[in-house]
């Protein structure tokens, strides 16, 4: 019994659509990206892939759809560089074994080769208790679906506000970290954890912050036209502890996924003691809580 939860995240504004996905390990890459399109508001009428990390084009492996690797059969195998696989043949535990994936490895999926969707994929989590012949299942959402593929993408500048009472308090660009400390004095706050601070002739000044509600915990960042949600984490039936845990998690998964978008944009290799050193707000601010062993 395995099941994967992947989050597929539109590439050109990760932050503002993506959507989680359950599937079981014996249902192939096709049934997942049949549940894929309809829950981001594409068609079905294209050809498409799904290819190694974010390599898109330049993949090693192409899981192809159906019909177009039926007709590259045709093709000569020796002007090929990569490997093909047929996506209706090839299951979801096969993929992940082939390609080696283990937690927050990503794979990538291009749809209609004139326009280009791109999006990739995050394995969120093995799921051992679900049934292998798990259905793609949506389990948790962010963002509007794309209302017309034909029009040029959104960047996502019409996402609601924050939550209170953050939007209240917020200002549209960096905010004092004296400042969000104080939120902890209300009622509804439990933890605030500065992330991205800047010294300036004011003072300290935070762009990247989380912050925990009794029951709701949040990663948000300052982007252009302000300050958005680039993660959100459940609490219920978490306790306080399990919950900050949790946050530090998403944290830790987001300063991972920035290095791999510098890196992308950039075209430099960050590692993992560039990660470590994005954690050093986070790891003083534990301590400094007490949860150090978070």
């Amino acid at each position: 019994m395995t099941a994967y939860r992947f989050r597929i995240k539109f590439d050109p504004d990760p932050t503002s659509l993506w959507r989680d996905i359950v599937v079981g390990a014996d249902r192939t890459i096709t049934e997942l990206q049949s549940a894929i399109n309809p829950a981001v508001g594409l068609d079905q009428g294209h050809l498409w892939f799904v290819g190694e990390d974010e390599d898109y084009w330049d993949s090693a492996v192409k899981y192809q759809c159906p019909q177009e690797y039926e007709e590259s059969l045709s093709g000569d195998p020796l002007l090929r560089t990569e490997r093909i696989e047929n996506a209706g043949d090839v299951t979801i535990g096969e993929m992940t074994r082939q390609l080696g994936l283990e937690q927050y490895d990503r794979i990538c999926y291009l749809y209609d080769y004139g326009d280009e969707w791109r999006f990739y994929a995050i394995l969120k989590e093995v799921l051992s208790d679900e049934p292998s012949d798990k259905e793609p299942a949506i389990v948790k959402e962010k963002g509007d679906p794309i209302n017309d593929q034909y029009d040029p993408p959104e960047t996502g500048e019409s996402d609601p506000p924050l939550p209170e009472p953050l939007y209240s308090v917020l200002p549209e660009t960096a905010v004092p970290v004296a400042d969000l400390r104080e939120l902890e004095e209300r009622d509804r706050v439990v933890h605030v954890i500065p992330l991205l601070s800047l010294e300036t002739g004011f003072g300290a000044v935070c762009e990247r912050f989380a912050i925990q509600f009794e029951d709701t915990g949040y990663v948000i960042e300052n982007f252009q036209p302000g300050w958005q949600i680039v993660e959100e984490v459940d609490g219920v039936d978490k306790t306080e502890e399990e919950l900050l845990a949790a946050l530090a998690d998403a944290v830790r998964e987001w300063h991972a996924e920035i290095a791999e978008i510098s890196g992308a944009m950039t075209g430099q290799h960050f590692d993992e003691e560039t990660v470590e050193a994005m954690h050093v707000e986070l790891e003083a601010e534990l301590e400094r809580k007490g949860y150090g062993h978070l």
